[in-house]
């Protein structure tokens, strides 16, 4: 926690330390280990050796992960190399909080604990994983060494690649595959109307008209641009997290909340049954044969 503080206060002006300080720094380094903790967790059955999947196979969402993961490895690198350290610090926290356990890992979930083991789509999601947390290992290493070293220690490692040690590995260098301006522009966009659609379950959440958020069918309300625009976006239910989502034109839009992005939004509880495996309500539960108490999707895994 002290290499963090040092890492954290800018040298160039007076440093501050209380019992305060400390204590926010200690979540602040709970929440970077936690992280890498989910990631380990969740890659406890991959072999980078074998399953790491291509390129193509990764979503679109997969790849705005590694977009990110690039950004954050140019900034980092600059930082270490003008000795701006809090620079490093913050931006490591705030990828691992907004981009990771905000976002990307959450959504993931769905894919991680429901798709086939050995699926396309789950060896897609380790597969970034992977990279994030040997990428992310690195980068710490000066700072959390005793941390850095313990995740090294558990993670997976293609024969070829490891070194016994973390430090003595090089530094991550960014792919540059996806750092397209109008791909990054067009999560951007996507992203604030994500957390429209968030607040909007909140409220749903607060006033007991929904329980999870895979328990909402949700309306949006937007012009012809807009919802062409989501609609590009593949399974745009599981980036909302929710069982349903419904695009109508703004003219339709009622009373129905507007977000800042200026989509308007309702919420609503699912009619339809819920899966006993993944969650998420579907019309295809009580449709499976053997497995009546499954959507479509799960009881495909099963068999």
């Amino acid at each position: 926690i002290l290499r963090l503080w040092v890492t954290s206060a800018d040298y160039k002006t007076d440093m501050r330390i209380s019992g305060e300080i400390l204590k926010q720094l200690s979540e602040a380094y709970r929440k970077i280990r936690n992280t890498a903790r989910y990631i380990l967790g969740n890659i406890s059955d991959f072999d980078p050796g074998k399953d790491m999947a291509p390129d193509s196979d990764l979503t679109e969402l997969d790849k705005w992960a590694m977009m990110k993961l690039d950004k954050l490895i140019e900034k980092v690198t600059a930082a270490y190399e003008a000795y701006e350290f809090h620079v490093v610090y913050h931006a490591i926290h705030n990828f691992c909080i907004v981009d990771m356990s905000n976002y990307y890992l959450d959504i993931i979930k769905d894919r991680l604990y429901t798709e086939k083991a050995v699926g396309k789509n789950r060896r897609a999601a380790q597969t970034v994983m992977y990279r994030i947390l040997d990428a992310l290992t690195r980068m710490l290493a000066p700072v959390l060494c005793y941390t850095a070293e313990e995740i090294w220690q558990f993670m997976p490692h293609a024969a070829a690649d490891k070194k016994e040690f973390v430090l003595l590995n090089d530094m991550p260098k960014a792919t540059g595959k996806y750092s397209d301006e109008g791909f990054e522009e067009r999560w951007d966009r996507f992203r604030t109307i994500s957390a429209d659609v968030s607040k909007a379950l909140e409220v749903a959440r607060g006033d007991k008209s929904i329980g999870k958020s895979l328990d909402a069918c949700i309306t949006i309300y937007a012009d012809e641009e807009t919802r062409k625009f989501i609609e590009s976006f593949e399974d745009v239910a599981s980036l909302f997290i929710v069982s349903e989502v419904h695009l109508c034109d703004k003219a339709e839009a009622g009373g129905a909340a507007i977000g800042e992005t200026g989509v308007a939004i309702r919420v609503a509880a699912s009619e339809n049954e819920k899966c006993e495996r993944c969650w998420i309500r579907s019309n295809t539960v009580g449709e499976n044969g053997e497995h009546p108490t499954l959507c479509a999707r799960c009881a495909s895994v099963i068999e």
